[in-house]
């Protein structure tokens, strides 16, 4: 019995020796290798813009007077921009001599992991940048200033360390909160920057599984 054109095309996308439909093979091939080079080199420009953005937050807080907190802030982008680093070997040592499939199977698999790492790390950077970066501003120069002006005004208001103590509870209140929404959070911001890509992805692998099944 003659085969469907279906099956000839699943044939031919299976097996990569087979001389049938090689052109669905390269498609796929070809769609795989740029979707996965675009996420690359977003992954990539994130990396330079963390550490573009460490930069001029050490800066800043030199010249305002609260180079302590500068210094802080700089080695948490820093930690982030070392496990991205890290993440990005990896993804460089997955085989290549895989077939498109089990190629695009496996980034995906490494994406999955990097993800959940950041999620992670999130939980603890999120409230340590939030909690850092607030003391930096309150005890900058400009800062200082500020909350003298501001008790000077109402010398009746509860401080603690020259800081009102709602101020303190509200950032130590939205300090928990990140920690606690922390994945919310992350993946609000992937989807923004990476929704098209990584819906990309899924379509990629969902076509292929659908030929192979």
């Amino acid at each position: 019995m003659e085969k469907s054109i279906e099956t000839i095309w699943k044939d031919g996308f299976l097996k990569s020796d087979a001389l049938v439909a090689p052109k669905l093979n390269n498609l796929y091939n070809q769609k795989s290798k740029n979707t996965i080079d675009k996420l690359m080199r977003m992954g990539k420009m994130n990396l330079i813009l963390i550490m573009i953005g460490a930069s001029v937050i050490l800066i800043g807080a030199i010249l305002a007077g609260a180079p302590y907190v500068g210094i802080i802030l700089f080695a948490l982008l820093s930690a982030l921009i070392y496990f991205g680093k890290k993440q990005e070997a990896k993804m460089k040592e997955i085989d290549k001599t895989l077939s498109s499939y089990q190629y695009i199977k496996a980034v995906d698999s490494w994406l999955q992991k990097t993800i959940t790492g950041y999620t992670k790390i999130y939980r603890f950077f999120y409230p340590a940048f939030i909690l850092t970066f607030t003391l930096g501003m309150w005890f900058s120069n400009p800062g200082k200033y500020m909350l003298s002006e501001l008790i000077h005004i109402s010398p009746n208001l509860n401080v603690i360390l020259g800081v009102p103590v709602i101020w303190t509870v509200g950032v130590i209140l939205i300090a928990g909160l990140s920690s606690v929404f922390a994945g919310t959070i992350y993946k609000s911001d992937l989807k923004i920057g990476y929704g098209r890509v990584f819906n990309k992805l899924d379509e990629i692998i969902a076509d292929i599984e659908e030929l192979r099944a």
